[in-house]
């Protein structure tokens, strides 16, 4: 799945002002972004703390594949 951010620095940054606190990577801005323009697909990610606390348009959990907790 191809994804060029240069289409959505506008969301990458209201994200980016919504989450400051913890201080997300432009990855996972992008994974974000993709998740709101793909919804039935889920994120791949080891990230599981902050993919917990980020939402797709603004109230939506983000279903994530990640692996299992030790």
């Amino acid at each position: 799945m191809a994804f060029d951010c240069s289409g959505h620095f506008a969301q990458l940054e209201a994200l980016a002002a919504r989450y400051a606190d913890r201080q997300p990577d432009l990855a996972d801005l992008c994974l974000i972004r993709m998740s709101e323009l793909f919804p039935d697909h889920p994120v791949i990610t080891v990230d599981r703390e902050d993919f917990q606390v980020y939402r797709r348009n603004k109230r939506e959990v983000i279903p994530i594949i990640c692996p299992p907790e030790r």
